[in-house]
């Protein structure tokens, strides 16, 4: 069923105008896509119980290396298929089904109605409300009547950030004659680092632990990722990006920078691949490949800047 979900998802996301990456094949995200200002890293399951904790931490942590908004599409939550516009909630990562999906980049229409425990609510606009009560001369009490709730429930309603149930926001609207219930704004760009971000120490592998290690002896600001294409995300200032794997040489290495340079193309990023052993070749598509030896010599995060562009211009010429 996900082999059917992937190419569904990609082909919603080139209608919508957004440049997508080829399929990743790793746990963390499945691809990544940017329109604009928008960058997206998707995970794509069939049932999306299968989306865990460990899992909802790999992609956040990947999310906010690349400043993108993590989202998880599926077909069903257990036994039941997701609804159509309807925003489903996993480890704090948002999930839809592809209907949702087209409906809010292709055709621009926002959900109102998201699930949590005992069922489906939606938001109400505080202050619209309050404004619409208050025209009608109705005071707290009034609606709380009309409605079955308690004033406070009603108070709470008028002071924003309260959500409640359809019935409940569809009788407050009739009442009050007012539109009031708010669309819902899904993605959010991972602006904070998250505490399971990792840190060089907590890199499993010897090989990536002691060039990692090399890099930021040399000044980059290096992010760890799991089970992404990628071992780490190197910073040499806020705004420079460099997506960098570590490896022998090898055809699985070849794979996967040819992963990594299609998703640095569409989050703007840079991509590098460190090599333990001899190179044949210095670039795989976009990705810049750097032996290891090489590494040692290098000085600054500006001289190792230098190594990679002058590899990319030299595979421009060819």
């Amino acid at each position: 069923m996900k082999e059917i979900l992937i190419p569904q998802v990609m082909d919603i996301l080139n209608k919508a105008g957004f440049v997508v990456s080829s399929r990743c094949e790793t746990r963390s995200f499945d691809l990544a896509a940017r329109r604009s200002e928008i960058t997206v890293l998707a995970k794509i399951l069939h049932n999306i119980d299968g989306f865990n904790e460990e899992l909802a931490r790999d992609i956040k942590s990947a999310a906010f290396c690349l400043l993108a908004s993590p989202i998880l599409v599926g077909e069903r939550k257990g036994t039941r298929f997701l609804e159509d516009d309807v925003v489903y909630h996993r480890y704090g990562i948002p999930a839809i089904n592809t209907h949702t999906l087209y409906d809010y980049f292709v055709e621009d229409v926002h959900p109102y109605v998201y699930s949590s425990t005992g069922g489906l609510y939606v938001s109400i606009d505080g202050e619209r409300m309050r404004e619409a009560r208050e025209k009608k001369e109705y005071s707290l009490g009034d609606i709380a009547t009309e409605l079955g709730v308690s004033r406070r429930s009603v108070s709470k309603y008028e002071a924003g950030g309260t959500s409640t149930t359809i019935d409940i926001a569809l009788k407050l609207e009739e009442i009050l004659d007012e539109m009031l219930i708010e669309a819902l704004e899904f993605l959010n760009t991972e602006t904070k680092e998250p505490s399971s971000i990792g840190g060089v120490e907590e890199v499993a592998s010897d090989l990536e632990k002691g060039i990692l290690s090399m890099m930021e002896e040399i000044g980059f600001k290096i992010f760890t990722t799991d089970h992404a294409p990628f071992s780490a995300v190197s910073f040499s200032q806020p705004k420079v990006k460099i997506l960098t794997g570590i490896s022998k040489s090898s055809e699985q290495m070849v794979k996967r920078a040819r992963i990594m340079s299609s998703v640095s193309q569409v989050t703007n990023s840079k991509s590098v691949f460190v090599v333990n052993g001899n190179i044949k070749r210095v670039q795989i598509d976009s990705t810049v490949l750097i032996e290891k030896e090489e590494l040692k010599k290098i000085r600054d995060p500006e001289e190792f800047t230098c190594v990679m562009e002058e590899r990319i211009e030299s595979g421009r010429k060819k």
